[in-house]
C-alpha cells in the first residue's frame, strides 16, 4: 500500500467517469468500499501481491473494469456468478519497480513502458458475454448470442512508431526540473508484450435478457491500485499471510442495481436496508483512509472465515469469540486496535513481519494471519455517508492520526475520533492530548 500514493482515490474517480458514461450512453437501462471485488476485476485474489515476478501478469486481470449484469447480491456485492451482458476491462500492469512514469501525485507508466495501460478489452452480448473469473483472453467470448467481442492495444501501433526514433526517448520537456512529471516517449523494449486490435462480431440466436425481469440489473464499476504504475503491494502469503489476502491494499468501486426480486423479501424495509428496489453506492479505500456513501448495508471487508481462494483456509478460520459482523465506522476491528502502524502487505517482506508484534508490544506470533482471524467474517457499511480506517491488515496508515469513524444515516449517528491504527485520534492530536471525543452513537441506534 503505497504510502504517498493515493491510487484508490484516483479509482474511485475514474469509476465514476466510467459509470457516467455507461449512463449517459444508454447502458444502465461497488478494496474496501463501493462492492469493489477481485472476481469483478477477473483477478485472483493474489494478484497484487508485492512478491510477483516482474513482467507477470494474470491472464484476463483487471485494474479497471466496468461491468453491466444481472443475477443478485450477497451482502450488498455483486455475485461473481452473474450473467454479464457487456463488460469493459483495462488489463492489468506488471510489477517492474522503477518503470519510468509521469505525473504529481498518481502516477502512470510513461508510453511505450510496460506500465503504462495500453491495452484491454470490451464485449456485449445478448446471452452474457461468458467473461467473469477465470477468463483467459481478454473479455468473455460467446458466439451462441448476438454482439461482439474487441481487443485493443495502442502498442501495436505506438511501438512500431517509437522504434523509428533516434534515441531512446524524447527530451524531458521539463529540462530535468520535473523529470516524472510530464509523459517522455519510449521506445518498447523486446520483451515488450504487444496485442492485437481485434473486433469479433457474433450473430448467434441465444438470448437471456429476460433474467433482467426476474433478477435485475447491476452496473459495476471498480479500479485498483495497480493503475499506479503497476503498484504490487497486496500480503504475499508469505510470512503468516497466507490466511490473509484479500485481493489489492487500496481500491474503489460504485455500484448501481436495480433487483426487483427484493420487492417479495419478507420483513423489508429495515434500517439497514430501506430501499429494496433501487441501490447505489460508492466507496473507496487508500492507505487506511477510507469513506463510502450507500443506500444499503454493504459488506466492505470480508474478515475471517471467508474462504478466498487463495487463502490457506486454515490459517483463515476464526478464532474463538469472533464477532459475526461489524460496522467498519466503528474502528474496531483487530487491524485497528491492535496492529502496529507498519504492518504492511506492501513489502519487502520487513513490512510483513513486523505484523509479528501489536501496539503494546506484546507478541503476535501469527502475524497477519492472526488479526483476519479475529476480524468479523462481515465488516459493514451502512446506509448513509461514513468514514473509517482500513479493516484489511495490508493498509499502511498514511496520516499522522487515526481516520475518525463518522457516519450518518438511516442507523442514526455515530462519532469517534479515539485512535487507532496505532496512532492518535484527530480530537486528540488537535487539543494535545487534553479531548479524545468518543461518544459512539448520539441518540439510540436504528441497527
Amino acid at each position: 500500500m503505497g504510502r504517498h500514493r493515493r491510487a484508490a482515490w484516483m479509482a474511485s474517480a475514474l469509476a465514476v467517469a466510467g459509470l457516467s458514461l455507461a449512463a449517459w450512453a444508454g447502458v444502465a437501462a461497488a478494496a474496501s468500499g463501493g462492492g469493489f471485488n477481485p472476481d469483478q476485476q477477473d483477478c485472483p485474489w493474489n494478484a497484487d501481491a508485492w512478491n510477483t515476478p516482474a513482467n507477470s501478469v494474470p491472464a484476463g486481470c483487471h485494474n479497471f473494469a466496468a461491468n453491466v449484469e444481472s443475477g443478485g447480491q450477497t451482502n450488498g456485492d455483486p455475485n461473481s456468478n452473474n450473467t454479464r451482458f457487456a463488460e469493459l476491462g483495462v488489463d492489468q500492469l506488471p510489477n517492474n519497480p522503477g518503470n519510468p512514469s509521469f505525473g504529481f501525485e498518481e502516477y502512470l507508466g510513461d508510453p511505450g513502458t510496460a506500465d503504462s495501460p495500453h491495452s484491454g478489452c470490451a464485449a456485449v452480448n445478448t446471452d452474457g458475454t461468458g467473461g467473469g473469473p477465470g477468463t483467459q483472453y481478454g473479455c468473455g467470448q460467446n458466439p451462441k448470442g448476438t454482439g461482439f467481442e474487441a481487443n485493443w492495444d495502442y502498442y501495436a501501433v505506438y511501438c512500431p512508431a517509437a522504434a523509428l526514433l533516434p534515441f531512446a526517448s524524447t527530451p524531458d520537456p521539463t529540462g530535468g526540473a520535473l523529470p516524472t512529471g510530464f509523459p517522455q516517449l519510449w521506445k518498447c523494449g523486446p520483451d515488450q508484450t504487444v496485442g492485437q486490435n481485434s473486433f469479433t462480431p457474433y450473430t448467434g440466436p441465444a438470448n437471456a435478457l429476460d433474467q433482467i425481469m426476474s433478477q435485475g440489473l447491476i452496473v459495476y464499476v471498480g479500479a485498483f491500485d495497480n493503475l499506479d504504475n503497476g503498484e504490487h503491494d497486496g500480503f504475499s502469503g508469505m510470512n503468516n499471510t497466507d490466511g490473509a489476502i484479500n485481493g489489492s491494499s487500496d481500491g474503489g468501486g460504485l455500484l448501481l442495481s436495480i433487483e426487483p426480486q427484493w420487492l417479495l423479501q419478507p420483513g423489508t424495509p429495515t434500517a439497514s436496508r430501506p430501499e429494496g428496489l433501487a441501490n447505489a453506492s460508492e466507496g473507496e479505500c487508500a492507505d487506511s483512509i477510507c469513506a463510502e456513501a450507500t443506500t444499503q448495508q454493504q459488506t466492505v471487508y470480508y474478515g475471517c472465515g471467508a474462504t478466498n481462494p487463495q487463502n490457506n483456509s486454515a490459517d483463515d478460520a476464526c478464532a474463538p469469540g469472533t464477532p459475526e459482523s461489524t460496522n467498519a465506522y466503528q474502528n474496531n476491528t483487530p487491524a485497528s486496535t491492535q496492529e502496529v502502524n507498519n504492518c504492511s502487505g506492501g513489502g519487502p517482506a520487513t513490512t510483513e513481519t513486523a505484523c509479528y508484534f501489536n501496539q503494546d508490544g506484546t507478541a503476535n506470533p501469527t502475524g497477519a494471519n492472526g488479526y483476519r482471524q479475529q476480524t468479523p467474517q462481515q465488516v459493514n457499511a451502512e446506509p448513509g455517508v461514513q468514514t473509517y480506517q482500513d479493516p484489511d491488515p495490508q493498509r499502511s496508515p498514511a496520516l499522522p492520526f487515526a481516520t475518525p469513524g463518522l457516519y450518518a444515516g438511516s442507523c442514526g449517528v455515530y462519532v469517534n475520533t479515539g485512535g487507532g491504527d496505532g496512532l492518535p485520534g484527530l480530537s486528540t492530536m488537535l487539543t494535545n492530548g487534553m479531548l479524545t471525543l468518543d461518544p459512539g452513537y448520539i441518540g439510540p441506534s436504528q441497527c
